[in-house]
């Protein structure tokens, strides 16, 4: 091993047995690092809303108990044997802040190759209970040679890279893979998806960025990250906002829609909101059951294009920490942190981000302490 140093030999962690079943803690013990594999004390962890679907039993409930949390800010606490570098090539030592998927995909299969690890045959996510894991939820986590790790240079904030959690690099992702925003860019939705993405449509010089969505306080946000229209979801008609969107974009139509919102009745409304040539991304729909109908006339006629993405590829980890570093201070992401939970009340944090009164709701491995 390389750059040895004392580190505790237990350590507590969250296991989740199943939906309806409250989450408990365990404290198991803490194993050196084996080759490749880096040792990391969390300090703080993002709660995403797929926790909150996992907790209510909308992902598929596990065969074991499991560890979960993919949104992970921490300090290194030991090098495994060959570990050196993080994944883009910055050299790592005992004591670095580090930003951290815990997910292990293969990096070989056909989703892999295809910059969609999400859907890898071998990857280890959930974690299994009872080994040593990258997951977000417990003290020290074990992250495995094959995930993502990068370091966070100095004078970035941790609350500015967990700010947005896996949200920014989902929403870098996506339009990645949308190709081009255009001129005027409608998003669906002001979670943080919906949010990371209003500020990506920003930095790419789009005229016109119009977020749709509630509650009040989180449209406030988008206006601040770039959003030069806001509209109300529950206070508007659907014909109402086409109309506004028209009226913003001199009556051409969006160049490109963003899905943010998890709805299916989203989709058809986005659609319709569409331009000549215009590009349509889902982000957001990736669970449900729930069916709209749908005109594909209107794809065939404006020379429409559908984009899904599902996850993120692994550099735009690296990505989401440059944009955090490059613009977190200008933009206040530290203030998007609204709500801190010790690691003892995971459960309780998963249902603050539920009701969705921050924007982001983060666990931290002791009581609540201020920024740093």
């Amino acid at each position: 091993m390389t750059g040895a140093t004392e580190f505790p030999t237990t350590g507590k962690v969250v296991v989740f047995d199943g939906p309806g079943l409250p989450l408990r803690i365990e404290v198991e013990p803490v194993l050196p690092p084996g080759r490749g594999e880096t040792l990391v004390r969390m300090t703080m962890a993002g709660v995403c809303g797929s926790d909150v679907h996992r907790l209510a039993g909308h992902l598929p409930a596990p065969a074991r108990p499991v560890c979960f949390g993919h949104e992970a800010v921490g300090v290194i606490v030991e090098l495994g044997e060959g570990v050196t570098t993080d994944r883009a090539g910055a050299p790592l030592a005992v004591g670095d802040r580090v930003y951290w998927a815990p997910a292990a995909p293969c990096g070989a299969c056909p989703a892999c190759l295809a910059d969609n690890q999400m859907l890898c045959r071998e990857v280890n996510w959930p974690a299994e209970a009872g080994t040593p894991n990258g997951a977000a939820y417990r003290e020290i986590a074990t992250v495995h040679p094959r995930s993502s790790l990068y370091r966070i240079p100095e004078g970035t904030l941790s609350e500015s890279v967990i700010a947005f959690g896996c949200a920014m690099p989902t929403a870098i992702t996506g339009i990645e893979r949308l190709g081009r925003l255009g001129r005027h860019v409608v998003i669906q939705g002001c979670g943080p998806v919906g949010l990371a993405s209003t500020l990506l449509a920003g930095l790419s010089g789009a005229e016109t960025i119009t977020v749709i969505g509630d509650p009040a306080s989180r449209l406030d946000v988008a206006a601040h990250l770039g959003a030069t229209a806001t509209l109300p979801l529950t206070s508007t008609s659907r014909d109402e906002r086409r109309a506004r969107v028209l009226e913003i974009t001199g009556g051409e139509g969006a160049t490109a829609v963003i899905e943010a919102a998890g709805s299916a009745e989203a989709f058809p409304e986005g659609i319709g909101l569409l331009g000549m040539n215009g590009r349509y991304l889902v982000l957001g729909l990736y669970s449900g059951a729930e069916k709209v109908p749908f005109d594909p006339v209107p794809i065939n006629n404006l020379n429409l294009h559908i984009v899904g993405s599902l996850g993120y590829a692994q550099d735009a980890l690296l990505q989401a920490i440059r944009i955090a570093t490059e613009h977190g201070e200008e933009f206040g992401f530290d203030e998007l942190v609204g709500e801190r939970f010790p690691l003892e009340q995971t459960q309780d944090a998963i249902a603050s981000a539920a009701r969705g009164e921050v924007v982001k709701t983060v666990v931290l491995p002791t009581s609540p302490q201020p920024a740093s």
